[in-house]
């Protein structure tokens, strides 16, 4: 019985444990700013959704802002490692290009609040957290673009664009369909993106591109 009885306690004292990770205050935060549409949300918010004290965000994160980062690398850092690796495979550079912004779709549908909050750790935060989430996240994806539109150009697959301007308009064309949440209550009386209007959207977006990138050589 005494075997037992500390079993039990083992377990209970890991659970608790684990609830106590700072995992479950991302989950937290993930979750608020995904039903409020943004950033607006409390330290005192997070505590009550996750269970846990006010300070254990202090105490893994340091403030607000460094959840936010730990946030945006946990979100970023498997589709970063992923399309490094995108960029040296034996397949043609549309098709590279077509998975790297079909995952971008992915990524934005699943965390429609991303571009607000790269936006603001970049502009509204210190030089330190600016440079962190540049490096991290959005110089990562200029280098691979670049490098895929050169190999397109290269192969004679690609017209020769200018890979800055093409940033802009890849990553817009991937993330405002999620941002403009008021397009689609007002004015396609929808609540939110659904899993179907987002595989149409994918499909849209990879037509209009193939449209005016690939040569008419390439088909």
């Amino acid at each position: 019985m005494a075997d037992l009885a500390m079993k039990k306690t083992t377990r209970a004292t890991r659970a608790k444990g684990a609830q106590s990770s700072p995992e479950a205050l991302l989950d937290a935060l993930h979750s608020l700013m995904i039903e409020r549409r943004g950033l607006d949300v409390a330290i005192a918010d997070i505590s009550e959704r996750s269970g846990l004290n006010t300070g254990l965000v202090r105490y893994y994160f340091k403030s607000k802002n460094g959840m936010l980062v730990a946030l945006l690398d946990r979100i970023v850092n498997l589709p970063i490692r992923n399309l490094r690796a995108l960029i040296d495979a034996p397949i043609t550079p549309w098709e590279k290009l077509k998975r790297h912004l079909s995952g971008l779709i992915n990524t934005h549908y699943r965390y429609p609040y991303m571009n607000e909050l790269v936006a603001y750790l970049i502009n509204g935060t210190d030089e330190e957290i600016a440079k962190h989430v540049y490096t991290s996240s959005v110089e990562p994806l200029l280098i691979a673009q670049r490098a895929i539109i050169q190999q397109g150009v290269e192969s004679g697959e690609f017209r020769d664009v200018d890979p800055t301007f093409s940033y802009f308009t890849l990553t817009g064309a991937c993330d405002y369909m999620f941002t403009a949440s008021y397009v689609h209550r007002l004015g396609l009386h929808a609540s939110e993106v659904s899993d179907e209007m987002r595989q149409r959207y994918t499909e849209h977006v990879l037509n209009f591109v193939r449209a005016g990138l690939q040569t008419d050589v390439a088909g």
